[in-house]
């Protein structure tokens, strides 16, 4: 069902273009005036590894609330329903755990490590670093590439921009608006800014979710009971049993702890805050105290979409847009959140909403952007240039990648064709690092059998997970199996090949 496109307009008014363009303008100027403070390479990839706890586990929790994050959330809530929630409370339990037990963290941080792939260096040899670093870059770019599209789809919906016509070209120009300010100020503040930039954004986005959450669950016949009643009707049982052979599965939900867990001990932006943090205890409690912000980041955009289900399935004019047989149209569903938000809250209100995650787009983006770079520069440029490499041309060969990773995103963002789940496309290209990487990382930190060798073929095994981003594979096999079989096939080739080629002299980490 085609609609008109004046059903697109929402309460977004001039005053909350002025509400968004201020803090845009402010965060951009705060990135760039950061620059005085970029002394050193340290300061610029780790913030001089000297980040307290408050300050590190705002910066861990904003990084992963990206705008991103709440479009993927919500796509899960529309298509899934409640099955979702499981997804938020696993990333909690696996970030606790991690608190908990500091199980490696503490360790990375004990090295003073600028880099997660330094690590294989100290603890295997240059080539371990120079794969891991090659992988890494591969998956975490692969990974992103859809950031900036989920972006501008929240801003052309919730904005009432897509009134005004053919909103694919809407989305395609304000995804390259974003890319083009983010890439500014994060080349220009480096992890400083990224640091200090989280930090409010935190804050703004912390307001703008409780306004979005009230109206959600207040307006007209949005109350929790009329949601629950409305996805009973619709989807029944495997929208509440997220075990259901119709919902996830089983399979899906170790799978998911497992690329939490991973994430939170291997994967750079997020990893990178053990990194950041003054001491090794403070990167153990930063991920402790930031286990709720897990549940509340997954949470809170599956009831906008939940709203957005209930809502729409009931409004005479979008009911056949979005449930055109009945049932959801998976299709559609980027576009279900942010327009109901866009209707229901009113002016003013809406404007410091979308601020706040623009402010989430722009602290994922530099969080990545930053992430990616140091990786590319320190540890696969760095270790084949001759000689010593000064701060300086480290920073700038940072600042070159960072600009090209932009470029890769537009191209990316303007070809790749949105699958049905952006969480899972996201969840398969983590997988193509964190698989081998989780093994040659838990291996050399905690097993002192473990080979170069070892680490080396089990990094390589993650690429099998590449094959889980092709349309035809990912629509005939199991998400949860591949990830899950992968993960096993990284353990089981780092325990095969470092015990038939261990090294001659172990190294200690």
């Amino acid at each position: 069902m085609k609609l008109d496109p004046s059903s697109f307009l929402t309460n977004f008014s001039n005053i909350d273009w002025i509400i968004v363009s201020v803090y845009i303008l402010f965060i951009v100027t705060v990135g760039v005036l950061l620059n005085r403070y970029i002394r050193s390479t340290a300061d610029y990839m780790v913030s001089g590894r000297a980040t307290g706890l408050a300050l590190n586990t705002a910066s861990y929790t904003g990084t992963e609330l990206g705008l991103v994050t709440i479009m993927y959330a919500s796509i899960e809530g529309f298509n899934r329903g409640f099955s979702y929630l499981i997804i938020p409370m696993v990333a909690l339990v696996a970030a606790f755990t991690i608190g908990q037990t500091g199980f490696v963290v503490s360790k990375l941080r004990s090295l003073k490590l600028t880099t997660i792939p330094e690590f294989f260096e100290k603890r295997f040899d240059k080539k371990t670093r120079v794969t891991s670093a090659i992988i890494l870059a591969l998956a975490g770019i692969l990974n992103m590439g859809l950031f900036p599209k989920m972006g501008a789809t929240f801003m052309t919906y919730s904005t009432g921009l897509a009134a005004g016509g053919d909103a694919t070209f809407i989305v395609n120009l304000v995804m390259t608006i974003l890319i083009i300010l983010v890439v500014i100020y994060t080349v220009m503040g480096g992890m400083v800014a990224v640091i200090v930039c989280d930090y409010i954004q935190f804050t703004v986005l912390s307001i703008g979710l409780l306004v979005g959450l009230y109206f959600s669950l207040t307006f007209e016949n949005l109350n929790w009971d009329n949601i629950v009643s409305v996805f009973s009707d619709k989807m029944g049982e495997p929208v509440f049993n997220p075990f259901h052979p119709d919902s996830y599965g089983w399979s899906y939900n170790i799978w998911m702890f497992v690329v939490f867990f991973a994430t939170g001990i291997a994967w750079g932006p997020v990893a990178s805050r053990a990194l950041t943090a003054k001491s090794p205890k403070t990167a153990q409690r930063t991920f402790l105290l930031g286990s709720p912000g897990q549940f509340i980041r997954l949470a809170i955009p599956a009831i906008f979409a939940f709203a957005a289900f209930a809502w729409f399935s009931q409004h005479p004019t979008f009911s056949g847009y979005f449930f055109p047989d009945g049932i959801a149209d998976a299709s559609k569903a980027p576009q279900a959140m942010p327009l109901l938000l866009g209707k229901i809250i009113p002016a003013g209100f809406i404007g410091i909403l979308v601020a706040g995650l623009l402010a989430a787009f722009m602290s994922t983006h530099d969080s990545y952007f930053i992430a990616w770079a140091s990786v590319i520069s320190r540890d696969i440029i760095s270790p084949f240039k001759k000689g010593t490499i000064s701060d300086k041309q480290e920073i700038l060969y940072a600042r070159i990648t960072i600009v090209l990773i932009g470029l890769f995103l537009l191209i990316w963002g303007l070809w790749y064709e949105l699958p049905e789940s952006v969480w899972t496309y996201m969840a398969i290209t983590g997988n193509i690092y964190l698989t081998g990487a989780t093994a040659a990382l838990i291996g050399g930190v905690y097993w002192k059998k473990a080979s170069r060798t070892g680490a080396f073929v089990a990094l390589l095994g993650g690429i099998v997970s590449l094959i889980g981003i092709i349309p035809p594979v990912v629509d005939k096999i199991s998400m949860g199996i591949l990830g899950l079989g992968n993960f096993a096939i990284c353990f089981i080739l780092l325990v095969i090949f470092s015990l038939a080629f261990p090294d001659k002299q172990e190294k200690t980490g």
